[in-house]
């Protein structure tokens, strides 16, 4: 076994990102072949005999997933290659297959010169805090469980989206209620993942679509950018608005974040996705699940699921940022529903248990159809208004602690949480949340407050401590 220097893999300048939320990458430089045999050698490793690979629809993915395969087979793994299929298809494979892991080759928002794996581990779950860590060690050491000639892996294709979409019907009770409103639906797969999948679900729903870069494009490049913020959905939100669509939906590459639109407004802040999906989830929980229920968000998320569930005597409990850390929440909780508030939603019914924009869609569809709602707007007009700002700062990490220092004492706090960054909260709902971010080279911050004049000054302190002043 060779010995991997793994500090130097991930030194500065590398383009190269690894951490718990799996790895990133620049090509050629973060993630050449040598890279990536090695991160593969150490999953086959610490997984079991059967894993699942699928990949979104970057150009560099095809050729990718051969090396992957081919080092996965040669350690004498059972594959089966779901194609192009969004991330959550493939973890609600793994947990359908019984495989001992998985593999999501997606770079997920970063821009196309990116790619990246997200690893899964049996049950349909991403890698938690050990499995990270024995697989550290693993690549650490260069351990690889090379097979006998005699005893090589197989390579099998499967339908894994055909088996997700069932579970996503199974779970909406007013299936036939929404298909005979035959909702109209803008679609901006922006060429991803999500192409096929959604589009299929939503047709087996009975909606009327209303495609926007829904089709492979040349060399596999993003018709818009790829992280669906505002600006990179301003067709998108044209769209919905001039064709009076019911609703939009629209994805990032590989279609574990969900933004919707409607025909009054457009495109829509990304964090009333939950609140919108909990409501369809909401109104079929069993009689006596709600007393004691318990929902789980990461400490980033607005504060609007929470309106919408506190009245119903729900309680909800923040994680830190990342879906493992908000699903090992989930799990311990025994949590009726989970979100994260850039468009994640959680369903813990769906062998997914993760991020999952095909039971999101399909949640404000029910939501819809349950509340005699003839669009969107209507649902919206029931939220709560939301006050928040989402920034990002090219800052070293070796200045957190000064900044974090300068923040805590520039204002009277009700409560202080350090379990993620630094997260400061008032008992008014204002909060400020400051933290490295897991998948790009920057210092995140969110803050939000119960009025527009009230968040200006949050992020005016937040923008001081961060530049010095």
């Amino acid at each position: 076994m060779s010995q991997i220097d793994v500090a130097a893999l991930t030194a500065r300048g590398n383009n190269l990102l690894i951490s718990i939320s799996g790895v990133r990458g620049v090509l050629p430089a973060g993630l050449d072949p040598i890279n990536v045999a090695h991160f593969m050698r150490a999953f086959a490793a610490v997984t079991g005999p059967r894993i699942v690979v699928g990949e979104d629809a970057r150009p560099t993915g095809p050729a990718l997933k051969s090396l992957i395969l081919g080092v996965l087979q040669l350690a004498g793994k059972e594959v089966l290659d779901a194609g192009l299929a969004p991330t959550p298809t493939i973890k609600a494979a793994v947990a359908s297959a019984r495989a001992a892991g998985g593999v999501m080759i997606s770079a997920s928002h970063n821009p196309l010169e990116w790619n990246g794996f997200k690893f899964i581990q049996s049950g349909g779950f991403f890698f938690d805090k050990s499995m990270f860590e024995r697989w550290n060690a693993a690549l650490a050491t260069g351990a690889f469980p090379g097979a006998d000639y005699r005893k090589q892996g197989s390579i099998r294709k499967i339908d894994a989206v055909r088996d997700h979409i069932a579970a996503v019907l199974q779970a909406i009770p007013n299936l036939e209620e929404i298909r005979k409103r035959k909702y109209s639906v803008v679609i901006d797969a922006v060429a991803g993942a999500g192409r096929d999948a959604l589009p299929m679900l939503l047709e087996e729903m009975g909606c009327r679509l209303i495609r926007l870069y829904c089709d492979a494009t040349p060399g596999g490049t993003f018709p818009r950018p790829p992280e669906p913020t505002p600006a990179a959905l301003k067709e998108f939100s044209r769209l919905v608005r001039a064709r009076k669509a019911a609703v939009g939906f629209a994805l990032d590459p590989d279609a574990d974040r969900l933004v919707c639109g409607s025909p009054g407004l457009g495109a829509i802040n990304e964090e009333y996705t939950a609140p919108l999906a909990f409501l369809g989830r909401a109104r079929y929980l069993p009689r006596g699940s709600v007393r004691n229920g318990v929902l789980v968000v990461n400490l980033s998320t607005a504060n609007l699921l929470a309106a919408v569930a506190r009245p119903l005597g729900l309680r909800v409990v923040q994680a830190p940022v990342g879906e493992a850390n908000v699903v090992a929440a989930m799990v311990k909780e025994k949590a009726l529903f989970g979100a994260e508030g850039n468009g994640g939603v959680i369903d813990p019914r769906i062998p997914s248990y993760g991020r999952d924009t095909l039971i999101g869609a399909a949640l404000i569809l029910s939501a819809m159809a349950a509340s005699d709602a003839d669009n969107l707007d209507a649902l919206l007009g029931g939220l709560p208004s939301l006050y928040m700002e989402k920034t990002k700062f090219p800052v070293a990490k070796d200045r957190l602690p000064a900044i974090f220092q300068r923040l805590e004492s520039a204002v009277r706090w009700s409560a202080v949480d350090r379990r993620d960054g630094l997260h400061l909260s008032r008992d008014d709902g204002a909060w400020l949340h400051i933290r490295t971010s897991n998948t790009e080279p920057i210092i995140r911050v969110i803050a939000q407050a119960p009025a527009p004049n009230e968040l200006k000054k949050l992020t005016a302190l937040a923008r001081a401590a961060v530049s010095g002043r």
